[in-house]
């Protein structure tokens, strides 16, 4: 329900029986519920932006320009809610079990997979969360917390079932069976030839 319209309500059940008939009475009623249900909207708004997860769209620009975000068209608010959040929740320094906390924070238990490898100072992360943004949080996750000498490599793979059917239908009016034989000759002309040379001739009596 409405702030005003629920202030409303009540400054009319507060007023004596005796005033509610009289018309400017209702009138005064009118200017102060609506003047109060104003106080109670932004109460409620000062209230949400208290928090990052409910804040408004203007208050999330006030601290992507503090952690030095850039907003792209078509970022939902609760994209850049997340994101900023992130920012906050940044730990240092760096460990791996933190790393697949915020993983499974942003994506869900089975919404990534990690591979460490110690010796060759790697890290190889899939995610298959189909989450808006999903590999943007990802980046900016490990470009905070994860040390310069250590490779990255991460991919998003993400599968989107749609179901559907495909139907086929098709009648036959009649059906003609008939032989055809035919016999073929073909006959393929050519040549061999031949040659020979004789370059000397030695005629021996033994």
């Amino acid at each position: 329900m409405d702030s005003t319209v629920q202030t409303l309500r009540i400054l009319r059940d507060q007023l004596p029986d005796y005033f509610k008939p009289v018309i400017e009475f209702q009138e005064i009623i009118k200017a102060h519920g609506y003047a109060l249900g104003g106080i109670n909207q932004k109460a409620e708004q000062l209230q949400d932006n208290f928090y990052i997860a409910t804040c408004d769209e203007s208050t999330i620009a006030y601290y992507e320009r503090l952690f030095e975000i850039k907003y792209r068209i078509g970022d939902t608010l609760d994209f850049r809610r997340a994101r900023v959040s992130q920012k906050f929740n940044t730990i240092v320094p760096f460990s791996i079990g933190f790393l697949r906390d915020k993983l499974t924070e942003l994506y869900g238990n089975d919404g990534y997979s990690l591979e460490v490898d110690p010796v060759a100072l790697t890290l190889k992360i899939k995610v298959i969360s189909d989450r808006y943004g999903a590999i943007d949080l990802l980046y900016d996750l490990l470009w905070d917390v994860v040390p310069a000498h250590i490779r990255i490599l991460a991919n998003q793979e993400a599968t989107n079932y749609v179901p559907g059917r495909v139907y086929a239908a098709g009648a036959v009016n009649g059906i003609l069976v008939q032989t055809i034989y035919q016999y073929t000759v073909t006959d393929v002309y050519g040549e061999a030839n031949a040659s020979g040379g004789i370059v000397s001739t030695l005629t021996q009596t033994i």
